[in-house]
């Protein structure tokens, strides 16, 4: 097999885990199991990282080399859903942080904030609004996330 191809499959599987935790999120969602809502958001965030991780390498490494020229991922970024897995992923250092500034306001963790309105952005700590995960003052629209992933597996040979 071509060492490139590697790189290719792993990604193919990791969004294949991607799509699964996306389902998972699905039906949760719809049987309004809160839990189990971000647990698969988690999931599913964690295999979208690892597919840029392993499609967007550093400038200058061996990896960048053996994949240039076989996979075209132009116009895709999914660096802002890296920064979200990090943020769960580093939580504890998060929840430091929210807890130092936090100044006695009504906070959202692990909620379904769909319509709420009047609220400061810093009160969400880990909030869902339909399919905008919010963190602590920043958004992300999963749903371009997921369509995203779809994109990518177009565009990576079988």
């Amino acid at each position: 097999m071509e060492k490139w191809k590697f790189f290719s499959r792993e990604a193919l599987i990791q969004i294949e885990f991607a799509e699964n935790a996306w389902a998972s999120f699905i039906r949760a969602e719809k049987d309004e199991v809160v839990i189990e809502i971000f647990l698969h958001l988690q999931h599913f965030l964690s295999h979208a990282a690892m597919v840029d991780k392993l499609l967007d390498p550093k400038n200058g490494s061996e990896r960048e080399k053996l994949l240039k020229g076989y996979i075209e991922l132009s116009g895709v970024d999914l660096k802002p859903f890296r920064r979200l897995r990090n943020h769960l992923e580093h939580f504890d250092e998060r929840l430091d942080k929210w807890v130092s500034d936090y100044e006695g306001y009504p906070i959202f963790d692990m909620n379904l904030v769909t319509g709420t309105k009047g609220f400061p952005e810093k009160a969400f700590l880990r909030a869902l609004d339909s399919h905008t995960y919010k963190f602590h003052g920043e958004s992300y629209d999963l749903d371009c996330l997921h369509n995203t992933l779809k994109l990518i597996k177009q565009r990576l040979p079988a």
